[in-house]
């Protein structure tokens, strides 16, 4: 069991690198978003809020892996999407509703990062389904 929960987090690392990589990149070049009209505060929330939403999702995900039936994981996969997306949107609301000056740039670059966080967490739990034993 403590290897299969070394395994689990090893698997989670690229997300968590990615999380790194993009925060030190906002914090290093504001000054080139800024000519690009996009604040790098949007961005930089934007991340956190993703990363926070995808490790919860990936944590959901794992102990559905551990269930007999394929279509809990199925299901779970599909409702953590839904999440996700549901909390995007609920978070530029309330970015639009509490700056009358939204920043569409921003905006959009949340949105980019919330594609390439799914395709990292759909991608590792794919191959997590093929590595885990079944009963895990």
């Amino acid at each position: 069991m403590k290897n299969n929960t070394k395994a689990l987090v090893r698997a989670f690392l690229p997300i968590f690198v990615f999380f790194l990589i993009v925060c030190l990149l906002i914090i290093s070049i504001p000054s080139v978003l800024q000519e690009w009209n996009t604040d790098h505060r949007v961005l930089l929330g934007g991340n956190e809020v993703l990363f926070i939403v995808t490790a919860a999702s990936y944590w959901l995900q794992v102990r559905s892996l551990r269930n007999p039936n394929p279509h809990v994981f199925v299901r779970m996969v599909y409702s953590s999407l839904l999440v996700k997306m549901l909390v995007c949107c609920v978070a530029a609301l309330l970015y639009g509703y509490r700056n009358h000056a939204v920043n569409r740039n921003g905006i959009i670059g949340c949105f980019i990062l919330y594609i390439i966080y799914t395709f990292l967490e759909v991608k590792i739990l794919m191959q997590l389904t093929k590595r885990l034993p079944k009963n895990a």
